[in-house]
Order: structure tokens, then sequence, then C-alpha cells
């Protein structure tokens, strides 16, 4: 009886210490996990970078993970061919890049709309506010105003794609706001990408 009682003491300690536990390392998991996936998606912008003469593609602020054929502005239509993507079907959700966090998300009830990740469009250049990734044109057509990775010499550590909520700085004021998490999915930390290719996670006072 008193090695039963002694199992189950322990038994009950462990079960604390897995229910205290538990959802902290399921919250590291998800950061180290966003964090891998923001890194892929910023690796490609590089990658399309370096065969486009150094210049940056033309991406929206805020990113949906939905390709769409013909439709540019999006990481995952502009580097497609970075990350492995198919051209067909002409539309669908690259849903091997969303991250567990967001895609355990019930708003927006369509993840096709769910802004995942931010861009960073008010780059600080010698002086000078430039948006490194310029604007989309008529599909076909060359993008306009998008800059080279050589234009942002000195900005280089710049955050060029955060991972998106509506708390983040940058998405405060913009009009899709709403489709962003209201909280940040992955605690207290964002998973960055920056123009020089290194990425991490940030405090919530970051970007």
């Amino acid at each position: 009886m008193l090695e039963l009682l002694i199992v189950l003491a322990l038994v009950a300690v462990l079960a604390t210490l897995a229910a205290s536990l538990g959802p902290r390392l399921i919250q590291r998991a998800d950061q180290a996990e966003a964090l891998a996936k923001t890194r892929t998606m910023g690796t490609a912008v590089l990658q399309y970078t370096a065969d486009h003469g150094g210049r940056l593609p033309p991406l929206f602020p805020g990113q949906v993970l939905e390709y769409e054929a013909g439709r540019g502005g999006r990481v995952v239509t502009e580097c497609a061919a970075y990350l492995g993507l198919p051209a067909e079907p002409a539309r669908y959700l690259a849903v091997q890049l969303l991250p567990r966090a967001y895609a355990r998300l019930t708003t927006p009830p369509d993840k096709d709309t769910l802004r995942v990740y931010v861009l960073n469009t008010t780059v600080t250049n010698r002086g000078a506010v430039v948006n490194p990734f310029g604007r989309v044109t008529t599909p076909g057509q060359p993008p306009t105003a998008n800059t080279t990775l050589a234009t942002l010499a000195g900005a280089e550590a710049a955050w060029m794609m955060s991972t998106a909520d509506q708390t983040q700085p940058a998405v405060v004021a913009a009009p899709w706001k709403k489709n962003t998490p209201p909280r940040p999915p992955l605690g207290k930390v964002r998973a960055v990408f920056r123009f020089d290719g290194s990425g991490g996670l940030v405090p919530l006072d970051g970007p």
C-alpha cells in the first residue's frame, strides 16, 4: 500500500509538471516553426533578388499565402519558383508555408484572407525613407520603383519581413488590419527576417 501511495504521488507530481510545462513547450515549438517558415519566405525574396540584378520583388505590405496566377505583390506568387510552389492550379493556399500558430486561428474563417506576414515598406536609409519593394504594375509588365539591395547599404540589418498581428506598429493603421490576428500568436515575440539574410525572434516592442 505504501509503495502504491508513493507511485500515485509521483504520478500526481509529474502530471502537475506536464500541465504547467506543456503549454510553454508548445509555444516554443510554435515559435521555432514560425521562424523557420519566415526564414523560408525571406530567403526566397533574396534568391529572387539575386536573379533580378539585385532588385527586390514588388510586394504588398500585408502578405496572405494564397498563390494566384497573374496577381503580383505576393511572395508566394512573385517567388513561387524559389519556394518550390507549382504554377498549377492557378489559385490555391500554400498551406505548407502557414505557421501552425496561425493555422489554428479561427478568425478570419478563410485562411486565404489571413495576413500572416507584414513587409517593411518604410526603410530609413541615409536619411531618406524608401519602400524597397516598389509597386505592382500591369501583369506581365516590370514592377516600378522597387529598389536594389545595394541602395539599402547601411540599412541591411533592418527587418524585411515579420509575422503579423493587429498590435504590430506596421499593421495598426493598415486597412487590412482586421484580417490579421488580434494578438501575437507566438506569445511575447514575433519572427522576423532581415535584409542582411539573418532572422530571429524579437520582443513585441520590436518590429
